[in-house]
């Protein structure tokens, strides 16, 4: 095999993941084999400028093409927990608020999504993008290779480092919300005294109504903590990477 393309097609399944499954990259509409060829072009002009152990033997070839699928899966990974932590703040923004039942179509998997978890996640994506973080991503993703060779097997990571990086990211995701989610708790604790006090008055209705309205304007009024904890949970993402990049590389 072709020492060039052998070099493509393992770069190719590192980076591979990263641009096809993960967001915000699947959050856009673009068909699959446009995709595809994004990557091996992006493969082919960062294979001659990066390290390279490319394997001798073609058992040796799919081995290292197992592990690099395996690196690409978990630099996906770091991604899709990043905005997963906004969706999942979202959602229970959406339970806290009375939104449970408003679903909506997300554009990029065509399945049903919280409203303002999907609201959260494209905020978030178009951040990323204003932000130049698809330039950082590639940044990252080539120096993983002077760290990781290509080609070279080798295990992405630890379980603890991951474990470490999704409390981190999920605890960061909520100060999107924090704000809101104080105020319903307190609109909460208000109608269950008036309750208490007026029996007859209707509780729920009274709750979702005053709910509804004070969601919107608290989210009106907090919008500005969304850009910067887009942007510290996409960094964390790209740390994350970096760190299990090092910490893989320099394992014995």
């Amino acid at each position: 095999m072709n020492a060039y393309v052998a070099a493509i097609a393992l770069l190719s399944l590192r980076l591979g993941p990263v641009f096809v499954l993960s967001p915000p990259f699947s959050l856009i509409r673009v068909p699959q084999r446009v995709r595809v060829c994004l990557v091996l072009a992006l493969s082919a002009l960062l294979a001659p400028v990066l390290p390279m152990k490319l394997p001798a033997t073609e058992g040796a070839f799919v081995v290292s093409a197992l592990s690099e699928v395996l690196i690409g899966l978990t630099f996906a990974l770091a991604l899709q927990l990043a905005f997963a932590a906004l969706s999942f703040a979202g959602r229970v923004l959406d339970v806290q608020a009375g939104y449970g039942l408003a679903m909506v179509i997300d554009p990029g998997t065509r399945a049903q999504s919280p409203l303002f978890g999907t609201i959260f996640v494209m905020a978030a994506a178009v951040i990323f993008f204003a932000n130049n973080g698809h330039l950082e991503l590639v940044r990252v993703l080539a120096a993983s290779a002077h760290a990781m060779p290509i080609g070279l097997p080798m295990l992405a990571g630890s379980p603890q480092a991951l474990v470490g990086y999704l409390s981190l990211v999920i605890s960061t995701g909520f100060g999107a919300i924090a704000a809101v989610t104080v105020t319903l708790f307190l609109i909460d604790l208000t109608i269950a005294l008036l309750s208490r006090a007026l029996p007859q008055m209707n509780a729920l209705m009274l709750g979702l109504q005053v709910k509804t309205i004070a969601t919107l304007v608290m989210l009106t009024l907090s919008a500005g903590l969304l850009a910067p904890v887009a942007l510290r949970l996409i960094r964390y993402s790209l740390d994350f990477m970096t760190s299990v990049s090092v910490s893989s590389g320099s394992a014995p």
